[in-house]
């Protein structure tokens, strides 16, 4: 009850971003025609790829009957491209929901009996594993971002559903290295702020904000809760003389933040997985930015090459007492490496061929 007061609300406070649907593209996917159930940016990266539609609660059959999608496919989603699936796919508090969701349920029910394929896929994996674990249940095909979640799905999902890892795409129609033109000798973070939850996420922030204090190094904060009235309390950022909070920027343009400031923070939440890392990190990647992140399994085995790793106090600020003066011409050159490499391993396509290899469309 509660919560569908909060999505009522919300659809009335929040300005939600639209999506290009059904519009054909170039590309070996132009025509795949793919029915989403997706937060924003896996939406609006999808919709430069193939030909989308944004399924509701109160929209779905119609898209299914009648667009006659060759898949759907369903994600980890916390709100929905406009709100319309918050509270209705991850498990929640009985405050927020006295029922059980029961519309992605309809959903699936419907799109097997026009016999369309069913794709769930876990990009939060594996912190929200339980979080999605009942919804995961009922598809045809699970993916997910973390392998050591593989066990896990195959023992409680039926024994015939396949569960296969697909880890974060960039969208190079969104994000691509332009060459270097970093305008500002500053730093920037695009994201969130958690106050609660992710203590070392947050302790890998902290030290960051700290020691662009230390180096009198501006930092550009672009705040992704700006709209949301939580910024106030549990996505609220501390305060520091050297930091500038801006609102969030489109998705799409957080690739001219990138390759505008000279250094550009990532930090990712999961570190003991060899495939979950942050969607941002390979973004600023693509683009030809000097990342600066945290520490992970992921990170060691797919882009220690390409950007600065750092955990510690002597680290971070060794780093940046050497980068407040500019990239050096070894930066520049891991940076341009960097943007080669996930252009040939990470795009969105790649993930749609190994997508529909499975499904075998």
């Amino acid at each position: 009850m509660v919560g569908r007061v909060i999505r009522k609300l919300g659809s009335i406070v929040y300005d939600y971003p639209k999506v290009a649907e059904d519009i054909e593209r170039m590309g070996r996917f132009g025509r795949l025609k793919i029915a989403l159930v997706t937060d924003y940016f896996t939406a609006d990266c999808l919709s430069a790829e193939c030909r989308v539609r944004v399924m509701t609660p109160g929209n779905y059959r119609d898209v299914i009957s009648h667009w006659k999608p060759d898949l759907v496919l369903v994600e980890s989603a916390f709100h929905g491209v406009d709100g319309s699936w918050r509270y209705e796919l991850a498990k929640q508090p009985k405050l927020l929901r006295l029922t059980k969701p029961k519309a992605i349920f309809r959903l699936v029910d419907f799109a097997r009996k026009a016999g369309v394929p069913t794709v769930f896929w876990n990009k939060d994996d594996g912190p929200f594993f339980d979080a999605f674990i009942d919804v995961a249940k009922a598809f045809d095909y699970v993916f997910t971002t973390d392998e050591e979640c593989l066990e896990r799905y195959r023992q409680q999902v039926p024994a015939h559903v396949p569960v296969n890892t697909l880890i974060m795409p960039f969208q190079p129609a969104f994000h691509s290295f332009t060459g270097f033109n970093f305008a500002r000798n500053e730093v920037c973070f695009t994201g969130s702020y958690y106050r609660r939850i992710l203590n070392e996420r947050r302790r890998f922030l902290d030290m960051v904000f700290e020691l662009c204090e230390h180096n009198e190094m501006p930092i550009n904060v672009f705040d992704r809760n700006h709209d949301r009235l939580s910024r106030h309390f549990e996505f609220r950022f501390p305060k520091t003389s050297q930091m500038r909070l801006h609102g969030k920027v489109a998705h799409r343009e957080t690739a001219n933040v990138y390759k505008s400031h000279a250094v550009s923070i990532n930090v990712n939440s999961v570190t003991s997985s060899e495939t979950m890392f942050s969607r941002r990190l390979l973004e600023i990647i693509a683009c030809g930015g000097i990342a600066v992140t945290n520490p992970s399994r992921a990170v060691d085995r797919h882009f220690r090459d390409f950007c600065h790793v750092v955990n510690t106090y002597e680290e971070t600020r060794e780093l940046f007492g050497r980068l407040r003066h500019g990239p050096s011409q070894d930066d520049l050159d891991r940076a341009e490496a960097g943007a080669k490499y996930v252009q040939e391993h990470h795009t969105w396509a790649h993930r749609l061929e190994e997508i529909c290899a499975v499904v075998k469309l």
